[in-house]
């Protein structure tokens, strides 16, 4: 380990790279971002369809709940093994883009069949196709998350790489809400309501504009911050399954986040999952509804860059806290909400508050990119796979799950999808999902997350270790000269990373 004055130096080239990095070229940021963009689309109906089967297929609530759930049986498993294998081709091969193309067929194929059902489908066509949906979701953005934790270590240049990830999965959702109107203008949907003939609009959408933006890619974008030459000498044994819960528990930062990840993606899947149900059924706001959510998006598309440029500039964890608290506010004001005339104004003004403020999560993942630096100075590992899964697991399963316990908890309530009217306690249930618990899950997320412990300075401190330790190590290389690594740009950078595994460290 370098000693306190070897820190120092280091830590000083390292902040003035920050502070002058050449920044990533927006050609590179749109190709890597276009499928993230497409998938934005494809996650667009996530919270609604199951709202769309009950309401038009007649699929009872309970039914859709018990297949959401079996659907997300295996996920504790499959999470981290997509992450892990992942990880292990990066190191074998210096690529993840397999993992996309995989990822890309089984997205397509699956979104397909879910959003062009036939006419007598039932909660078995839904499950399936669901799983088959989810499983794609998994294998293209576990490594495609993991890949953007490599194209640049600069830690504001980290934020913007995530925001621009954040930014064209908001408007992929923003399209999916303007295809509604597109189906009723070129007739295959009598209305602009999210139904079962604009759903099938989007699918075939989905199926050309994801392969292509996948390509693009794959062709455009470099796979790895530096250019090595292969090693020579004895290399790393390879990776062990059971090396993987010593790479979670030697990182306390991420326990930690993942710990306050949790109860804000749980419970705002309950709510986002009980959006549909709530803004149309209850509230009465079905011919609104594509028009508030995508006022919604529009607002978040405002947000995102505000919050990254506040992640790059200030600590991201305070300024993700601060989102929390804002929005566990705004999230309690909509129990207030009744059905009558007014409705329709409160929902235009609070739905994109919300929304605007839980784009702050952007943070979150320029903070897992941190995290990786960290993870790779303690076990001498990249396990940006491994941890990219961990935080895709939190956001898409666990929502996932959440959606299938907000439908379970209403219709225990006696919420009925196809009432005119509902009960006080189905009011209390839609309530309480929608609104109550996830302000409450918002608000402690903000108090366990204050006082993260990985800020700013001490990651400028793990990068020059990091940049001591490569720098140790290639000088101790047996195998020849180096060829001068790249950073994402296409710039010369100052220091050489190690020939034995791919680093996001960037200086």
């Amino acid at each position: 380990m370098p000693n306190r004055l070897q820190r120092a130096r280091h830590s000083e080239t390292v902040d003035a790279a920050g502070s002058s990095a050449s920044p990533l070229r927006r050609d590179l940021l749109i190709a890597f971002t276009l499928p993230t963009g497409i998938l934005g689309v494809m996650h667009g109906p996530e919270g609604l369809i199951q709202g769309v089967y009950a309401k038009h297929a007649g699929i009872s609530l309970g039914a859709l709940a018990l297949a959401l759930l079996l659907t997300k049986v295996f996920d504790a498993v499959t999470y981290p093994l997509i992450g892990y294998l992942s990880d292990r081709t990066y190191v074998r091969t210096g690529s993840r883009a397999s993992w996309l193309i995989a990822g890309t067929a089984l997205s397509v194929v699956g979104v397909w069949f879910l959003l062009r059902p036939p006419s007598d489908v039932n909660v078995w066509w839904f499950g399936i196709w669901m799983a088959v949906t989810y499983l794609g979701w998994k294998v293209i953005e576990i490594p495609l998350q993991a890949w953007s934790y490599v194209l640049t270590g600069d830690y504001k240049q980290r934020a913007r790489v995530q925001g621009w990830r954040g930014m064209a999965q908001i408007i992929g959702q923003l399209l999916f809400f303007l295809l509604p109107v597109l189906a009723m203008q070129i007739g295959v949907s009598a209305t602009t309501e999210v139904d079962f003939g604009s759903l099938g609009l989007v699918a075939i959408v989905c199926a050309v504009a994801l392969p292509l933006a996948t390509l693009l890619l794959i062709v455009r974008v470099p796979a790895k911050v530096v250019v090595r030459s292969a090693p020579t000498g004895p290399t790393r044994p390879r990776l062990r399954l059971r090396q993987l819960w010593h790479a979670v528990r030697q990182n306390p930062p991420l326990l930690r986040l993942l710990v306050a990840f949790l109860p804000v993606n749980l419970l705002t899947g309950m709510s986002s999952g009980l959006a549909y149900l709530y803004l149309d059924v209850y509230l009465g706001l079905g011919e609104a509804l594509p028009a508030i959510l995508g006022t919604a998006l529009l607002t978040a598309i405002i947000g995102i860059p505000v919050w990254t440029a506040l992640s790059g500039r200030f600590e991201r964890h305070r300024v993700w806290a601060i989102a929390l608290v804002l929005g566990g506010v705004v999230c309690a004001l909509f129990a207030l909400i009744p059905p009558g005339d007014g409705a329709a104004i409160a929902a235009f003004v609070l739905y994109p508050i919300v929304t605007l403020v839980l784009a702050g999560s952007v943070a979150v993942y320029a903070m897992s990119a941190d995290i990786v630096d960290y993870g790779r100075l303690h076990t001498g590992e990249d396990h940006g796979g491994l941890y990219g899964s961990m935080f895709a697991f939190l956001q898409k399963s666990i929502m996932g799950v959440a959606s299938a316990l907000g439908l379970a908890v209403v219709a225990a309530f006696g919420f009925d999808a196809t009432a005119a009217t509902q009960t006080v306690s189905a009011v209390i249930g839609v309530k309480l999902g929608f609104a109550i618990a996830p302000a409450l899950g918002l608000l402690g997320a903000a108090a366990i997350i204050w006082n993260y412990p990985l800020g700013r300075a001490k990651v400028l401190e793990i990068q020059a270790e990091l940049a001591v330790r490569d720098g140790d190590s290639a000088r101790h290389d047996t195998a020849g000269a180096m060829p001068m690594p790249l950073d994402a740009s296409g710039h010369a950078a100052g220091n050489l990373a190690p020939a034995d595994r791919p680093t996001s460290s960037e200086t």
